[in-house]
C-alpha cells in the first residue's frame, strides 16, 4: 500500500488548539496511535450505515486529523486516497490511516509549538 499524502496547511482546515496540544502531550504519540487505531477500527473499517456522519469534529485531535485528512468517512476516503468504500478495510490500509492521522498531529503539532515560540520572541523586538 502506497503512503497516504498528507493535506497542505490553510485556514480552512482544521488546527490544534492548546487543548489539544495538551493532550497530546500528555498522552504521548504512541497512546494516540494506539486510540487512533481505534477509532479507525470502530468507525470505518466496515461500511458504515451512517457514511459521513460518524465522526465528530472536535473533542479530540484524532477527529481534527480525520478530517483534515479527508479520513473522516470511506466516502471522502474513497475520493482522496483511492481506498474503495464498500468493502471492509484490511489491516494494511488501517495501518496507512493510522500513519496518516499521527503524522498530520504530530506535524500539527510542531507548527503549533513553533509559532507560539514565534510570537514570544516577537514581544522582545517590540
Amino acid at each position: 500500500m502506497r503512503k497516504l499524502k498528507l493535506p497542505g496547511r490553510d485556514k480552512s482546515k482544521p488546527r490544534l488548539q492548546e487543548h489539544d496540544v495538551a493532550l497530546i502531550h500528555e498522552l504521548g504519540i504512541k497512546e494516540l496511535k494506539n486510540q487512533a487505531r481505534e477509532v479507525v477500527k470502530n468507525k470505518l473499517e466496515e461500511q458504515p450505515k451512517n457514511d459521513g456522519r460518524q465522526t465528530p469534529t472536535a473533542g479530540n485531535p484524532i477527529y481534527k486529523a480525520m478530517h483534515a485528512c479527508k479520513a473522516s468517512s470511506r466516502k471522502e476516503l474513497s475520493k482522496a486516497h483511492r481506498i474503495a468504500a464498500g468493502r471492509d478495510l484490511t489491516e494494511r490500509q488501517i495501518d496507512s490511516i493510522v500513519n496518516l492521522l499521527v503524522r498530520w498531529m504530530v506535524r500539527e503539532y510542531n507548527f503549533y509549538k513553533e509559532e507560539n515560540t514565534r510570537q514570544k520572541n516577537l514581544g522582545e523586538f517590540a
